[in-house]
């Protein structure tokens, strides 16, 4: 394997593992809490099946973010849904078990990268420490410009984007939901902007420490 093939798919595989483990530690109830409150929405009234309405409160909605959470990383085995009455439709509970099923392919795709990544350095450290280095250096570089320029058009058409991502990752187009639809007065638009960014922020800040330390460390061993 050429060294630019090396680069090119130790930063895939640094890209798919970083930002599958921030989307993980970004999904706690801590973050959401915090966009809530941030955004407005952290009272909220859902719709029941009879036709009524309840006012929930910020620690009822991070009781079932957490719920579906739990669900959709595969670590509970029941939709997150129920507070007294049943809250999400057919519907919304059918698109969960798509993001589930994405989101563990995602979670098993992430697993394959940190591996490579591993081999990939070992490889690369066979030949010369400074080898390992430069590639370190490279792929972090290629990693981090490539989610700063997504991160970027996020910032400025980041409904275009989530629809795209939708369309690609959910082609039987269940992911479109009318006004009444309680999961996005759970999740709404202002809470997957504030979790895509800083996502994307940290991978990126993460990338250039990478960068940085590699960098020095080389210029430190040539001296």
């Amino acid at each position: 394997m050429t060294r630019r093939r090396e680069t090119a798919v130790l930063a895939t595989a640094l890209a798919v593992a970083g930002l599958v483990a921030l989307a993980l530690a970004y999904a706690g109830s801590g973050t959401y809490a915090d966009i809530a409150t941030h955004e407005g929405f952290a009272r909220a009234e859902f719709l029941r099946s009879d036709g009524g309405h309840d006012v929930l409160e910020l620690r009822d909605l991070v009781g079932l973010h957490e719920s579906w959470l739990r669900y959709v990383i595969g670590r509970g085995d029941v939709p997150g849904g129920t507070v007294a009455v049943e809250w999400f439709s057919a519907d919304e509970r059918a698109h969960m078990a798509d993001v589930r099923r994405v989101f563990i392919g995602f979670e098993v795709a992430a697993l394959f990268g940190v591996a490579l990544a591993v081999v990939l350095g070992a490889r690369a450290a066979k030949r010369s420490r400074a080898e390992a280095l430069l590639l370190a250096r490279d792929a972090a570089i290629a990693a981090g410009i490539g989610t700063a320029v997504v991160a970027i058009a996020a910032a400025v058409a980041f409904d275009q984007l989530f629809l795209l991502f939708h369309e690609v990752f959910f082609p039987q187009g269940n992911f479109l939901f009318g006004p009444d639809s309680n999961l996005l007065r759970l999740y709404p638009d202002p809470y997957w902007y504030g979790v895509t960014l800083r996502v994307g922020i940290t991978f990126v800040i993460a990338m250039a420490l990478i960068a940085i330390g590699a960098t020095a460390t080389l210029r430190q061993a040539r001296r």
